[in-house]
């Protein structure tokens, strides 16, 4: 399964920190609606001009991560598409909220012309815990709290996600899809977790994420 990624996610400094690693990181910050102190900002390339993210307008990031992963929608083939957000740790069963990751998939489906839907079919049984160690992100611990709450549409399934460090949710997420006998064809992420400097931080390599047989 191809994992797509907007930036490079640092969760902490490394090396000599270049303007570009600061813009990434707070791209995917004001993505994943954290909030960014007032004296930072981030200059993003949208549409060929240069953006500069601040606070005030970091939920307008969603719709800059929207038009980037456009693309990767629509070169999934003819036909509809399924967008399913993987659900943020606090995405329980009964909460109202819509996670931020059903906010940024719905973004991504404004920006791509055709059958595009998105379907918010997954949730937790519980809220997880922090993930702090590469353990309690492994796919069978993750598989059992995580559960479909509805019918998927008709349509190839692409998997919608904030940051992807291990590729556990992920896999987890195709796991439980498989319940509908549905595959997903591609992973879109933002960020991509990485402890080291690249030498473009907006260029971040895909990656062939191999879905294990499942326990």
């Amino acid at each position: 399964m191809r994992v797509y990624f907007r930036a490079q996610y640092l969760t902490s400094a490394v090396g000599q920190m270049r303007r570009a690693d600061y813009n990434a990181t707070l791209l995917v910050h004001a993505v994943k609606g954290k909030s960014i102190n007032s004296s930072q900002y981030a200059h993003v390339k949208i549409g060929g001009s240069s953006v500069m993210i601040t606070d005030g307008n970091k939920d307008r990031a969603m719709d800059w991560f929207g038009e980037w992963a456009a693309q990767y929608v629509r070169a999934q083939g003819w036909g509809p598409k399924v967008l399913v957000p993987i659900p943020n740790r606090s995405a329980v069963i009964g909460s109202s909220a819509a996670p931020r990751t059903a906010l940024i998939a719905h973004a991504v489906r404004r920006a791509t012309s055709g059958a595009v839907v998105v379907a918010d079919v997954l949730r937790w049984k519980r809220q997880l815990p922090k993930s702090t160690d590469i353990a309690s992100r492994r796919p069978e611990v993750l598989l059992p709290d995580l559960v479909l709450t509805g019918k998927l549409p008709v349509g190839t399934v692409v998997l919608v996600d904030d940051v992807f460090t291990s590729g556990g949710h992920a896999v987890a997420s195709a796991w439980r899809l498989a319940d509908q006998l549905k595959i997903p064809s591609c992973v879109i992420s933002c960020g991509r977790t990485l402890h080291e400097q690249l030498p473009d931080p907006f260029a971040v390599p895909d990656e062939e994420l191999i879905i294990p047989k499942r326990p």
